[in-house]
């Protein structure tokens, strides 16, 4: 269930197993992964590949003369992974082998990096991918289907389309470093399912929606550097867990155990922006470092989800249904936030990234509090609420 990636409903991970419940006992007539189904019924998908099949298939011929310093015979097209997608509208990207061996992954987007993965081994068979394996590619494909409608021009992926060889020379001459993974797949979703039960989450700084791509790649390789190894996992459209265990990298591309062991050398997200639906087993860390830019929210996800008010009103009866144990926050546009608190509210203070003062609200007699952010610059701010019984809530909003 995917109602935490939008911005503008925010639901803990304990809350949405409970809107599980909800929905599977009382609701049978609705399924919650409806939600998504309804809003990309909207989306016009005449918005399809920006990387053709034929410039794909070239720059994956580039890949392969310049990993074996000659040319080579000509590439075969193996997969695209357009089942992974909703409904399977678009080609989120291209699977090549090279008959000398190895295969590479072209992304079909080129507001991603034109790289997802390689290997200079084995080739890729579609027909014998495990349920990891496609689990993880999966994440790629999402991501690729929400940053197609984002409105932002990302400079990293297109100075890498454009300076390509260069690209794939950073490629090819980064320092591979990898030893034998210590955490069995079991090992690590252990970890991953604690952090998930875990209702302190938006604490623990264990979750990449917290943090942007680059921000979440610096975490994952200062873990590896220490432990040798990271717990990871991504969480799919309908709640469900992939494990894996990160064991080592090139550059920006990991080795990852997934379900078995393979020769992969694997992207964390495909793009600079996106990538919100990762866990990992991270220490406590420190806070944001405030002059990294923070993701923004989709405009045009925003729009469909205006659109769709009465389905969001549905899933928001439903969550009222439940018993609050920490604070349910609701965008309402505009820089309004609905909070839900377990008790009834006292006092809000709300506070830049740079932990300046800038509002104070006060409340009596409810437990569902209205946080006004309007007047704000763009970007994200911390919440500090206080309940009746003095106890303080956190949460993060954007404007």
């Amino acid at each position: 269930m995917e109602i935490y990636n939008f911005p503008l409903t925010i639901l803990s991970y304990m809350e949405i197993k409970r809107i599980n419940k909800i929905l599977k006992e009382n609701l049978h007539t609705i399924k919650y992964y409806a939600v998504i189904l309804m809003l990309f019924s909207v989306i016009n998908v005449a918005e399809a590949e920006t990387v053709s099949q034929k410039e794909a298939k070239a720059k994956a011929q580039q890949f392969f003369n310049q990993m074996y310093n000659e040319v080579t015979a000509p590439v075969k097209y193996v997969y695209n992974g357009k089942r992974l997608t909703t409904d399977r509208l678009f080609t989120p990207f291209y699977v090549y082998n090279s008959p000398r061996g190895g295969f590479v992954i072209i992304s079909a987007e080129n507001k991603t990096f034109p790289i997802l993965g390689y290997s200079r081994k084995s080739s890729f068979d579609p027909d014998k991918l495990s349920e990891g394996e496609k689990g993880w590619l999966e994440s790629y494909a999402k991501d690729i289907e929400m940053i197609r409608y984002d409105s932002r021009e990302p400079e990293e992926a297109v100075k890498s389309w454009e300076n390509y060889g260069e690209y794939i020379s950073e490629i090819l001459e980064a320092k591979y470093e990898a030893t034998d993974p210590k955490l069995s797949i079991e090992e690590s979703e252990e970890i991953l399912e604690e952090i998930l039960d875990d209702d302190t989450y938006n604490e623990s700084g264990k979750y990449s929606m917290f943090y942007t791509p680059a921000q979440w790649q610096d975490l994952i390789d200062n873990q590896l550097q220490t432990d040798g190894d990271v717990a990871i996992g991504y969480i799919n459209w309908k709640n469900n867990l992939t494990p894996a265990t990160i064991y080592g990298k090139a550059g920006d591309y990991y080795r990852i155990r997934l379900d078995r062991l393979n020769t992969w050398l694997l992207r964390l997200m495909p793009s600079e922006y996106l990538g919100d639906r990762m866990i990992a087993g991270l220490g406590r860390l420190s806070p944001i470092d405030d002059n990294i830019k923070e993701e923004e929210p989709f405009e045009y996800i925003e729009s469909i989800l205006a659109e769709h008010s009465a389905l969001e009103s549905q899933i928001r009866g439903v969550a009222e249904e439940l018993e609050v144990t920490q604070p349910i926050v609701r965008g309402i546009g505009g820089g309004h936030y609905e909070v839900t608190l377990p008790e009834n509210g006292k006092v809000a203070f709300i506070y830049s990234l740079t932990g300046q003062q800038l509002g104070r609200q006060t409340y009596k007699g409810t437990n569902v509090i209205n946080i006004n952010i309007e007047a704000q610059p763009t970007g994200f701010y911390f919440v500090q609420i206080y309940g009746e019984s003095e106890k303080p809530y956190g949460i993060k909003i954007y404007r």
